[in-house]
């Protein structure tokens, strides 16, 4: 039983990391130019040990003239063996950054083409540590891991080979001792992939709290919570720390204890071979070399124990990058088909929805918006306004029922489609660490100059950025910390006039303005929603005075549409809302 359960893990081993071959089958030509430098190099190291011992054994025999030509031999085998580790180490980088590049690419294209949701389970802090750092613990197991095998094997044939050539008899007594090298592995291996799987958990999760602490400095002073974070901070850290010297001290251990192994092994030699010098069968240079190909044979025996050792130690890292790579998204596409959009007329029939392992968040809605109206979605917190925009942009499907757009089922047409006919304004604006042009055209790259500054007027951008140096090339800062919240809301806005998308959905992007800029964002707003259909999700109730139509969601999940008067009348929940909101105005 155990011997099969060691063939399954050893089949595990390798089908993990061969599915991460693909990325490196770009670099064949490279990878196998490296593999010609390391024959070169390990042949020339074979032959330079050789010829450290040559000079010893021809003083003994008297053979001086002789030492010149070995000298020469020497010198020239130093120049090849230097020039072909200077090639392969130019090579060997250059695999490694070229793998980790696609790796990091592939993963991030996979984290952006998730739906959000999908990846609302791993923190930002987690996600850059399996973009750095688990990359590189899966490229030291199969870039370096493969050509330090390689060398390892070669190195390990001909020094063995060697050994047997130059004293059968010592040769198998340091072949005897071999077992005791493969107990040490066998005992080191898996309390080392524990250690370095629960490191990486502890390390992602503190990533993702310095993320956070770095995200909130300002609420954090507001607050006086520094102390409280700190020492938060610390507790986190300190389960990283234990694991962290945990998995360092497991390598240390390794390596110290396989050196004394191998020092062992050799003290044997000296001993029995200082005899076989004394009876005239093996020349002090002979043994000299022996014991030279003995003591590197460390390198080559330690590095294949510990290439082993690294590629089951840093198999977690690589089940954290599949975890994400394999990861489904909460929706898919079943049609290729375009939604062809002309009235804009958006109809729920039957819908029920919960999250995940969650309760039910509305249950059987029925609402028909009509084409170029504005509808304000109103309600406590929680009870799905966003949630109902979140099914209308296929975040997620609803269990029951279906959502239509003049008619066409949108789980009928593709993804790409669907949203190209949407334009959102989010409260927290997309922004990213760019020029302001650049950020303008991620909405819509075929856009000329006269349409930019179109878009910038009517949403009353231009009025600030025309005050700027750089102007439209002023460079944002990450998240676009350089401006103001009235001045991001304009951007997000003339984006949204760049996207000219037939539906817009509003997460009532002036609430947390002051009374001038939401001035200056209501109007451009209003100049926003002309001709389209406009979902307004509402945190106060005084933004229902441009609304044509109110959807109502309350507590029980129950979803009322009607006018503002009509609901007033009809559902006290909705009127003491409105007079409670309108009493601490």
């Amino acid at each position: 039983m155990t011997t099969n359960n060691k063939k399954h893990s050893l089949r595990n081993v390798l089908s993990t990391y061969k599915r991460f071959l693909v990325y490196a089958q770009p670099d064949r030509t490279r990878f196998s130019l490296d593999v010609f430098t390391i024959i070169i190099a390990v042949i020339t190291n074979t032959a330079m040990i050789w010829l450290m011992g040559m000079p010893l054994s021809l003083i003994q025999s008297g053979e001086f003239e002789q030492l010149g030509q070995v000298l020469l031999a020497f010198g020239i085998v130093i120049i090849i063996n230097q020039l072909s580790q200077v090639t392969g180490g130019w090579l060997t980088n250059g695999l490694i950054l070229r793998f980790t590049g696609r790796v990091r690419n592939q993963l991030m294209e996979r984290l952006l083409k998730l739906s959000f949701p999908a990846t609302a389970n791993i923190s930002k802090g987690d996600s850059l540590a399996r973009l750095s750092n688990d990359i590189d613990l899966i490229s030291m197991a199969l870039v370096q891991g493969r050509l330090w095998l390689i060398s390892h094997v070669l190195t390990l044939c001909l020094y063995v080979s060697m050994l047997f050539w130059i004293d059968l008899k010592l040769a198998l007594i340091a072949l005897a001792m071999t077992p005791v090298f493969f107990l040490q592995q066998r005992y080191f291996s898996p309390r080392k992939r524990k250690a370095t799987a629960e490191f990486l958990k502890a390390n992602g999760a503190l990533l993702a709290a310095e993320e956070q602490n770095l995200a909130n400095l300002r609420g954090i002073s507001s607050n006086q919570t520094e102390s409280w974070i700190t020492e938060q901070h610390k507790n986190v850290f300190s389960k990283a720390l234990k694991w962290g010297i945990r998995d360092r001290g497991l390598d240390v251990s390794f390596q110290v204890s396989f050196s004394f192994l191998i020092y062992a092994m050799g003290l044997i030699i000296v001993l029995i071979g200082s005899g076989s010098i004394q009876s005239g069968d093996l020349q002090v240079g002979a043994l000299v070399s022996f014991l030279l190909y003995l003591g590197y044979l460390t390198v080559p025996v330690r590095g294949t124990a510990e290439v082993v050792f690294q590629a089951l130690g840093n198999l977690p890292a690589a089940h954290r990058i599949l975890e994400v790579l394999d990861a489904k998204p909460i929706v898919e596409d079943k049609s290729d088909k375009i939604l062809s959009v002309s009235a804009g007329q958006i109809d729920a029939k039957g819908v029920t929805f919960h999250y995940p392992d969650g309760e039910t968040v509305f249950h059987d809605v029925n609402l028909s918006i009509e084409g170029g109206s504005t509808v304000a979605l109103v309600g406590p917190s929680g009870s799905g306004k966003s949630t109902f925009a979140t099914l209308l942009m296929r975040f997620y499907d609803p269990q029951e029922g279906h959502i239509c757009i003049d008619g066409t089922d949108i789980r009928d047409v593709s993804i790409l489609s669907l949203r190209s006919n949407l334009a959102v304004v989010w409260q927290q604006t997309f922004l990213v660490d760019d020029t302001i042009r650049a950020n303008l055209l991620m909405a819509n790259p075929e856009v000329n100059e006269n349409q930019l500054h179109e878009a910038l007027v009517k949403s009353h951008a231009w009025e600030f950025i025309e005050q700027l140096p750089n102007s439209l090339d002023t460079v944002l800062g990450t998240g676009g910390t350089e401006l103001s919240g009235g001045q991001r809301q304009r951007l997000a806005i003339t984006q949204a006039f760049l996207r000219d998308a037939p539906i817009l959905i509003l997460d009532e992007a002036s609430s947390a303005l002051d009374s001038e800029s939401e001035q200056i964002i209501v109007s451009a707003i209003d100049e926003l929603r002309a001709d389209r259909t406009t979902l307004m999700i509402a945190h106060r109730y005084s933004s229902l005075r441009n609304a044509d139509r109110v959807i109502y969601f309350g507590r029980d999940g129950n979803v009322t549409m009607s006018t503002h008067e009509k609901l007033l009348e009809k559902l006290p929940d909705y009127r003491e809302a409105v007079e409670w909101q309108t009493s601490l105005n």
